[in-house]
């Protein structure tokens, strides 16, 4: 008997979403699945105090109603994609491992005689 092939549904809702998956495994849908490559950070842990004028606020307001967020939302992530495109390149491409930042690799040498026969007459 041949597999019948289903299409992944479009949720109208978490609550939605979540019944189907309960119901499903997503191995049934593994051939329209991509990876993703996705950062995963630790929870925010620190908070400002931001004044801004009454009628900037609003604005932020309403530009996140039409977004579908928070208010507060919206200015945290507009904040953090500004700092993002203002870190320099070499600091967004600093690797890390579990969140700390690993030493940067050293420029390859050369490995040349005179090289191994200082490191081999080493004391």
């Amino acid at each position: 008997m041949t597999e019948k092939k289903r299409k992944l549904p479009r949720f109208k809702s978490d609550n939605v979403e979540r019944k189907f998956w309960n119901r499903h495994s997503i191995e049934e849908f593994r051939d329209e699945l991509a990876d993703l490559d996705v950062q995963i950070r630790p929870a925010r842990t620190e908070q400002i105090a931001l004044r801004l004028y009454k009628d900037d606020l609003e604005t932020l307001k309403k530009l996140a109603k039409r977004r579908g967020v928070g208010h507060t939302t919206l200015a945290r992530s507009v904040v953090e994609r500004w700092l993002a495109a203002a870190q320099p390149l070499r600091d967004r491409t600093a690797r890390k491992r579990n969140g700390v930042p690993l030493l940067p690799k050293r420029r390859a040498r050369i490995v040349t005689p005179e090289i191994v026969n200082r490191l081999r007459d080493y004391p």
